[in-house]
């Protein structure tokens, strides 16, 4: 796969951790609206019916969150799209249905036909390995140690780069100038320092469209928010077209329509 086609569903994965991290956010400010309304549900019947939806989507969301997480942390290792039952490569036009599929097609019907669940994304990731230097080092102590050595950097622009720190694993998020400066900072980090890493970053030329992307009304009613995207929680969330991505370096499907099960 080149970086162009990498760069592309980059791109798409991004986009849907935006929305699914609106999602998650408009849901828990329902729970809340629906706490502060609870005293008024005489019936915990009710209040279940209400209540289970809620659930439904954000546990399902955080899933999916934690999908997209994976595959961003594949690329970073040079792992992704490769299948996770056989080796071989992953079909690109799956990974434009599916971007953070872990399985080929024919692998991925074949879990779903013999009912064999993957390994979880935690048992997929594992615990990272820690540099030596670091290790004995809280998170908080990690994350300000590497500012402390990024500050050395004069190539390396952090100053719109948020770093955090778990499971032996740095995410970056935010947003930095360029390509360039992008791909130093994820090389000093994983290369010069040792960590695992998740990019998560935007390049700054694309950062006003991904806001204008995110941008949601302020008048979503509970109902609105309690049953958004109620619809789609039980399969595949990305519906292609959905959003405005650059030139698809993969060309047309050809008419294919893949139908995928929620194995990923």
């Amino acid at each position: 796969m080149t970086q162009e086609e990498i760069s592309f569903l980059k791109n798409m994965l991004l986009n849907r951790r935006i929305d699914l991290m609106e999602r998650v956010r408009k849901i828990a400010a329902a729970w809340q609206e629906l706490e502060e309304r609870s005293i008024e549900i005489e019936e915990e019947a009710q209040k279940a019916s209400i209540s289970r939806p809620y659930v439904k989507l954000d546990h399902s969301g955080k899933v999916e969150i934690e999908q997209i997480d994976l595959a961003l942390t594949k690329m970073t290792l040079g792992d992704y799209g490769v299948c996770e039952a056989c080796g071989d490569d992953i079909d690109p036009r799956r990974l434009q249905a599916v971007p953070w599929a872990r399985l080929c097609i024919d692998c991925a019907r074949e879990f779903e036909n013999k009912k064999i669940a993957l390994p979880s994304i935690h048992e997929a990731v594992g615990e990272a390995e820690i540099p030596p230097e670091f290790l004995g080092l809280s998170g908080e102590q990690v994350v300000q140690s590497v500012y402390e050595r990024l500050q050395g950097e004069h190539d390396i622009d952090v100053d719109e780069v948020v770093i955090s720190f778990g499971g032996g694993v740095l995410y970056l998020d935010g947003t930095v100038p360029g390509d360039s400066e992008r791909d130093a900072l994820v090389r000093f980090l994983g290369e010069k320092l040792g960590f695992t890493i998740t990019d998560r970053l935007r390049v700054e030329e694309s950062a006003l469209g991904v806001a204008e992307h995110g941008e949601s009304s302020e008048n979503d009613g509970l109902a609105g928010r309690l049953f958004e995207g109620a619809d789609d929680s039980e399969g595949d969330f990305y519906e292609a077209g959905q959003y405005s991505e650059p030139r698809n370096p993969f060309g047309a499907l050809n008419g294919a329509n893949f139908q995928f099960s929620e194995i990923p």
